[in-house]
């Protein structure tokens, strides 16, 4: 099994200790973390990270999902020894989730899911439902 700190709220006020994920739960949260990292970010690690924030304002087109697409793999054949890179799958991503009334914030938003097949012999889900929400989350 593996293991990993609850980013973003590690410090688990509670019990006055430090919030651990396990399994395919870490899996994914240290796999979300490398999809939002810009590359560069990260001191001594320049080449990490997806740098998902960069793709949110680009055209909603093949060239783009294949870009998103072959950065990711790239990143976690790299960086995530616990999933098989090469086994990714992808949703649709890169959905258009407008609606004809322009009063409403969820015009061009991207969405995706990523399925990773872990070295557990199951698969973990990535979920950006609102990638938005989540970058704006994580600069707070």
């Amino acid at each position: 099994m593996t293991n990993s700190l609850a980013f973003p709220v590690m410090f688990n006020t509670a019990n006055n200790g430090v919030a651990v994920y396990e399994g395919n739960k870490s899996v994914v949260n240290r796999t979300r973390l490398l999809f939002l990292t810009e590359p560069t970010e990260l001191y001594n690690a320049p080449t990490f990270g997806v740098g998902l924030k960069r793709y949110l304002f680009q055209y909603n087109n093949e060239n783009t999902k294949a870009m998103i697409q072959d950065r990711m793999k790239e990143q976690l054949s790299l960086y995530e020894p616990c999933c098989d890179a090469q086994a990714t799958e992808f949703s649709d991503g890169l959905l258009f989730t407008g609606s004809g009334n322009k009063m409403t914030q969820d015009f061009n938003r991207l969405e995706m899911t990523v399925a990773l097949h872990t070295v557990f012999g199951d698969t973990a889900v990535v979920d950006f439902t609102d990638l938005q929400a989540i970058i704006d989350h994580a600069n707070s």
